[in-house]
């Protein structure tokens, strides 16, 4: 018996050694480690980047006005509306993909640049014949038409960050998001103190997103080689997924961006400012999410891949996130009624009423972020889809009523009703699914 137990010790010591298990041993220990570093190179990178973006943010709006500002802010959420027929869900599908093999990820992005491609032609012509009927002044038409050929860089610049993400050099990401912002920032500073007006910022802005669109295609090729003018290619096994992520997308678009273009439509240029200062402040907290999301994605890929996860734990990170950021919330809360018209003007002072409100957004938009990406992980999108879909029309409703009801604020209000709906259903549903799935113990 004794010899048995030793010779089993001896043969697991042999496998223990085997560097092709100590390497599995190693990864799985590094997993939080490099969890951590990602969201690190991320959190730093979108620190500094936000910053230098407030910076010129408070800049611009206030040489603007709260009219001008408007203008700029629906013209960048309209031509963002057309961004929705770009099929954005490629990009996560060929994260998901690309993860698993990256030896063999350039042949998945392959698969799909050449249809992304042919989506951004057909974006931006959309774009520019549905601003013919707008109810829109003739010079915010022309800015729409300017300010179309945004849509390459925002389609084209997935697929680089899809890259980052796979094989986790987040720092890439960090350092081009700098860049960008630093051109932006520092020319349109430059500019605005010369007397230019409107039009510069949007020449400057499409001039720095160009400019680091370069710097992307070059970084990225360092990685993983790839043709970036492949033919269309049409693949089921990718398209499938990719058209759930995109209707995802689409429908997140109805939750919270499509509130400034309601603004717009039913208010005026200089509500769409007011409102658009206090939903960029709030919407900083729901980057930081997006990026903590993305650095920690691929590590939710790898690991239920391996296989199960303790649900208590994804229990527990959600609460913590959902108290945590509810209680920074309530601080901050406490000091923007004084703070934003100081910052911003005293021309903006209801930017600061609403933001009071709007800014615990954020907690329950953070609170479900785990076991988003674990839905994601797990090809339980559709779920996710379900979720979205509701809040979509939940959104546009009450945006309709409680705008005519109690006024700007009311917008405010929606997008509050409407995340901590979200939430809940996002507990109810997700665990549910992947408890009886078995990929949740």
């Amino acid at each position: 018996m004794t010899d048995s137990k030793e010779k089993t010790n001896r043969l697991l010591s042999l496998i223990l050694k085997n560097s092709f298990f100590k390497k599995i041993h190693g990864d799985i220990k590094s997993i939080p480690r490099r969890g951590i570093k990602n969201v690190s190179y991320l959190a730093m990178g979108n620190f500094v980047s936000q910053f230098i973006n407030i910076v010129g943010f408070i800049y611009v709006a206030r040489m603007l006005g709260p009219k001008n500002y408007g203008i700029y802010v629906t013209v960048s959420v309209f031509v963002e509306w057309f961004e929705l027929l770009l099929l954005d869900g490629l990009n996560t599908t060929v994260l998901r993909e690309g993860s698993k093999d990256l030896v063999r990820m350039h042949i998945q992005l392959e698969k799909s640049i050449g249809l992304r491609n042919a989506l951004i032609l057909a974006a931006i012509t959309v774009c520019i014949t549905a601003s013919f009927f707008t109810p829109y002044q003739l010079q915010t038409k022309l800015y729409i038409l300017l300010f179309s050929f945004q849509i390459i860089y925002n389609g084209i610049k997935g697929f680089f960050g899809a890259i980052y993400q796979a094989t986790e050099k987040m720092k890439y990401i960090s350092i081009l998001q700098i860049t960008n912002r630093l051109l932006f920032v520092g020319l349109s500073i430059f500019f605005l103190s010369l007397g230019f007006g409107l039009t510069a910022v949007f020449l400057i802005s499409l001039f720095s997103n160009f400019f680091t669109l370069f710097l992307n295609f070059r970084f990225s090729r360092k990685l993983i080689r790839f043709n970036l003018f492949a033919k269309i290619h049409v693949d089921k096994n990718l398209l499938k997924p990719a058209v759930i992520f995109s209707l995802m997308s689409f429908l997140g678009y109805f939750s919270t961006r499509v509130d400034l273009l309601m603004i717009s439509l039913l208010g005026t240029p200089s509500d769409v400012g007011i409102y658009g200062v206090a939903f960029s402040i709030a919407q900083q907290g729901m980057i930081l999410r997006n990026l903590t999301g993305a650095a920690f994605f691929p590590i939710f890929i790898k690991r239920f891949h391996r296989g199960k996860m303790e649900g208590r734990r994804l229990i527990r990170v959600s609460l913590l996130f959902l108290v945590g950021i509810f209680a920074a919330a309530f601080l901050a809360s406490l000091f923007v009624e004084d703070l934003v018209p100081m910052v911003f003007g005293a021309e903006y002072q209801a930017s600061a009423h609403v933001l009071s409100v709007l800014i615990f957004y954020v907690a329950f938009g953070c609170a479900g972020m785990p076991f988003s990406m674990a839905a994601q992980a797990t090809h339980n999108e559709k779920y996710l889809l379900i979720i979205i879909s509701i809040m979509a029309v939940l959104n546009v409703v009450l945006n309709y009523v409680f705008f005519l009801k109690f006024g700007l604020i009311g917008i405010a209000y929606s997008t509050l009703v409407v995340f901590f709906v979200a939430a809940l259903l996002v507990y109810l549903i997700i665990y549910r699914v992947m408890k009886l799935q078995g990929h949740l113990v």
